[in-house]
């Protein structure tokens, strides 16, 4: 009998692999897709009890495959500018051996009061495990400005477009747009644009005349005479939202804000700023929209006033719709490999903006 005992399983059998995926805080960690972060072994350093900070979620962390996410953050009071993210990860009650230092969007670093860090992750075998983040904002020297420990979901695509219908009072949000670098995962996006971003803040250098202190903008000027103003403009979409209704039409509000330059009214013969005339557009738009089989959604419709290019359509492939999230995918117009990525939250009337820390 003995002679006719069975062999132990080989390490290397198919149906008892020798090296299981083990779901530790360490792989989950090295599962995190983080922008420019540094990895730093030990504990996370801890940040005051108390903290004037805010963020843009409640009480969990919504994640996904592919793309990365925005997380933004609050700081009104200019002495706790949020330079970056102390994050690490915890399963159960073990912390991983290590922690990411993530620096903020350098497009939202000129915003005085806003700060944004992007994360995402790669799910697998991970859409079963429970598991947090503890969340510690830094200043540009590393202090660490608050804590939370926040729960992670992570969320699975869905064919359901039932979603994309909101309820009474909802509506989605428009919370970033993005084109990763196809060649650079982990780097800074090729294009970033979000609400809180704002556009031109260098301004533009405008050549004008001061002849005997007469100031004058016209082409007419020896060069000897020739004066340069610095006009102080910016443009930004500070908002942008859409409802769609179950019998097939949308409607929406699209909102631009920008300031103008106007040589006329500068004074060339000063030391400037010149004058800058700021403007403020809100468009709203109606009309009807379809999903094909490929989930494409497209819209048709019209905007009032009338703004041609400015009034932006939430067009694409629906990558992902959920009860929290909608991630829309507009392929790349020249072929490429450089598709914008827009993701919308869902709100309601009493949704806040902010989060306390």
């Amino acid at each position: 009998m003995y002679s006719c005992k069975k062999n132990d399983v080989s390490p290397d059998d198919p149906g008892n692999p020798g090296n299981p995926v083990v779901i530790n805080a360490d792989t989950i960690a090295n599962r995190l897709r983080l922008v420019n972060a540094t990895k730093k072994t030990g504990a996370i350093p801890k940040g005051p009890a108390v903290s004037s900070l805010k963020f843009s979620f409640d009480d969990t962390l919504y994640l996904v495959d592919k793309w990365k996410l925005p997380v933004k953050f609050l700081h009104e009071d200019s002495t706790k500018n949020v330079a970056g993210v102390y994050i690490q990860v915890h399963k159960g009650s073990s912390a991983a051996t290590f922690y990411y230092d993530v620096p903020e969007v350098p497009d939202i670093a000129t915003n005085d009061s806003i700060s944004v860090i992007l994360v995402g992750i790669d799910p697998k075998d991970l859409i079963d495990s429970a598991f947090g983040l503890t969340v510690v904002p830094h200043d540009p020297s590393g202090q660490a400005l608050g804590g939370v420990f926040v729960p992670v979901d992570i969320l699975t695509p869905t064919a359901d477009l039932s979603d994309l219908i909101s309820e009474q009072g909802e509506y989605w949000n428009w919370s970033m747009s993005s084109i990763p670098d196809p060649n650079n995962p982990t780097g800074i996006d090729i294009f970033f644009n979000s609400p809180n971003k704002l556009w031109g803040l260098l301004g533009q250098n405008i050549r004008g005349c001061c002849t005997n202190g007469h100031s004058e903008y016209t082409a007419n000027c020896d060069s000897a005479n020739f004066r340069f103003l610095n006009f102080q403009t910016f443009f930004n979409w500070p908002s942008e939202l859409y409802k769609f209704f179950d019998d097939g039409t949308y409607a929406g509000l699209s909102e631009y804000i920008s300031a103008a330059p106007d040589p006329q009214a500068s004074n060339f013969c000063g030391s400037g700023p010149g004058v800058v005339n700021e403007h403020f557009l809100r468009s709203f738009l109606q009309g009807t929209w379809t999903v094909n089989s490929s989930n494409f959604l497209s819209t048709l419709g019209t905007s009032t006033p009338q703004s041609g290019g400015v009034a932006a359509r939430p067009d694409g492939r629906i990558d992902l719709v959920s009860s929290r999230l909608l991630i829309i995918f507009q392929p790349d117009r020249e072929g490429g490999s450089r598709g914008l990525v827009k993701f919308y939250t869902l709100k309601n009337s009493s949704s806040p903006e902010w989060y306390p820390f």
